[in-house]
């Protein structure tokens, strides 16, 4: 497939190893603006078959066959790799955008998009001066799914993991990193959509920790 792999980061992060797996072009933030940095890189690949990144990502074992499979499947979709964490659910469609670690975007499906974001940014902005939420690229990609009534793909099991690094945008690290993880559940010989895979959770979380070096009693 002809798809156009882009890392969204900062000067400072370095990516982990896994990324090694994918050709890919780094659009680099360097205002340390997430919303703009966001939009920008949209609108820069906008005429691409787009899998869009962030830079805090573990990616699974055979990711670009993993992806690329379930892209074949769904290639006008919009799909979200890794979203809800803590939650789960089986593959589905929905209109409730969260997390941004690893989506699919079709060629040309973010025009419109693009558009309701920056609209909707600048009546916010006026409107309330200032306030975070309408600094979050997240929700502003949300709600513009929302009026467009586009109902995007979340795909689990989740075929990148949350890296362990300080969030700019959150402050909550455990819960942005999930146990669902598709490598985790190959190396417990666990399937996702087995009857009892809701009652691993608790083995899932451990193996967790144990692979990230993770100290609930301690993190943080």
């Amino acid at each position: 497939m002809d798809i156009k792999y882009v890392v969204r980061t900062i000067p400072e992060r370095k990516l982990d190893k896994t990324y090694s797996q994918i050709n890919f072009e780094l659009f680099i933030d360097m205002k340390h603006n997430a919303w703009e940095s966001f939009v920008e890189a949209l609108e820069k690949y906008t005429d691409y078959d787009l899998v869009l990144l962030e830079d805090d990502c573990i990616l699974c074992r055979d990711f670009k066959q993993r992806i690329e499979d379930v892209i074949t499947k769904f290639p006008h979709n919009i799909i979200n790799f890794y979203t809800l964490p803590q939650s789960y659910f089986t593959t589905r469609f929905s209109d409730h955008f969260n997390y941004n670690q690893c989506t699919y975007f079709p060629k040309g499906s973010t025009k419109e998009l693009i558009k309701i974001m920056k609209q909707d940014r600048a009546i916010n902005r006026e409107k309330y001066s200032y306030e975070r939420s309408y600094e979050s690229y997240e929700i502003s990609l949300r709600e513009a799914l929302k009026k467009l009534k586009i109902a995007h793909l979340q795909y689990r099991p989740c075929l990148v993991q949350h890296n362990d690094h300080n969030s700019t945008l959150s402050s909550s690290r455990e819960a942005r990193i999930t146990p669902y993880f598709i490598d985790y559940l190959d190396d417990l010989g666990l399937e996702y959509f087995s009857p009892d895979i809701i009652f691993k959770h608790t083995e899932l979380i451990q193996y967790r920790n144990k692979q990230l070096n993770i100290d609930p009693l301690n993190y943080k």
